[in-house]
């Protein structure tokens, strides 16, 4: 039920399960253990870095199938995507199953974008049981927004490493442990950034615009969550959003970003930390989830951030505009 102007309330959705699937170098993070599937290379075995990210999605829905019991023919819809052209690779893997599908593009917001479609249609009884899918590959990404690794282009400190892996899960209207409470969905924020080797700091504006609007609509303070975290804004996003929380909620301890969490900066080459589709998917569908079905986490607030820019616009020197898009999931009690 929306009941502002980017507010939705959820009643009888949930969380049926979740898979995820990841590169070597986020299976030597601290993670590592919250994940389904762990590569031993970037290529998968295929002939190029696209094909290998195809590959993924394909595994990780495979996998979120056997974890169900569930078949294709029970599921409604499909909301999937990518970070390449036309979200080419969710195109040609779902070619291989015999499922509704929607599209979607939202850049690295894409995850909860496409939670909060499926908790729209489950909420409205327009669907019982949907699944979401997402992915981002480093190799691929790089060659498709700035130059392919093979160039060898020196990056500097405020750079993002793109999180290779792959995400998908099932939201239902039967009752499971974990419910999909309520959603923000944000806007476009413009506020004519235009380095794109500084995404954190670009995406930042959206993140507390959206978090904001959450807090007001819902008449929420962020002590409410038990943690709240933005998608992929890394060190120097991660950083500004927390300013703009302690500036308007006091001392605010509870917030974190995916980009932060999935990496050990000190001890792997990522610059700032970690970006793309999958960063916060695999996060929120592994880590997170693991933490709220354990009981240490109760509710938490999941806020994906995505810069909907291309390569074109930025050699045109547009700037970036961003968006940010918040999900709550909570223990069912």
């Amino acid at each position: 039920m929306k009941i502002g102007p980017s507010a939705y309330q959820f009643e009888g959705v949930y969380l049926a399960d979740t898979a995820t699937v990841v590169g070597p170098r986020e299976g030597q993070g601290p993670l590592s253990s919250c994940f389904d599937k762990i590569y031993e290379d970037l290529r998968l075995d295929e002939k190029s870095f696209e094909k290998a990210e195809i590959a993924m999605q394909k595994d990780v829905l495979d996998i979120l199938f056997k974890k169900t019991s569930e078949l294709e023919s029970n599921i409604d819809l499909i909301f999937a995507g990518d970070l390449i052209n036309q979200v080419v690779i969710t195109n040609y893997s779902l070619r291989e199953y015999d499922i509704p599908f929607c599209g979607l593009y939202g850049a690295c917001s894409t995850s909860v974008l496409s939670l909060i479609m499926a908790g729209i249609l489950v909420d409205g009884q327009k669907a019982k049981k949907v699944m979401t899918l997402t992915s981002s590959h480093n190799s691929a990404s790089e060659r498709q927004f700035r130059n392919p690794t093979e160039y060898g282009g020196a990056k500097g400190p405020t750079a993002t490493f793109t999180v290779t892996g792959a995400c998908a899960s099932l939201v239902v209207s039967k009752k499971t442990k974990i419910k999909i409470a309520r959603a923000t969905i944000g806007k476009v924020v413009d506020v004519e950034f235009k380095d794109q080797f500084d995404m954190g700091r670009a995406m930042a504006p959206a993140a507390c615009e959206t978090i904001l609007n959450h807090m007001k609509e819902f008449n929420l303070t962020p002590d409410y969550y038990d943690l709240i975290v933005t998608g992929d804004l890394s060190f120097y996003g991660a950083e500004i959003v927390q300013k703009i929380l302690n500036e308007k909620f006091g001392i605010t301890k509870n917030y974190s970003d995916c980009g932060l969490m999935i990496y050990d900066r000190d001890n792997q080459e990522v610059f700032a930390g970690g970006s793309g589709c999958a960063c916060c998917g695999v996060v929120t569908y592994g880590h997170i989830k693991k933490e709220l079905e354990k009981g240490n986490l109760k509710r938490v607030l999941v806020c994906a951030t995505g810069a909907l820019m291309n390569a074109d616009m930025t050699l045109q020197k547009e700037s970036i505009p961003s968006i940010c898009h918040a999900v709550a999931l909570e223990v069912e009690e």
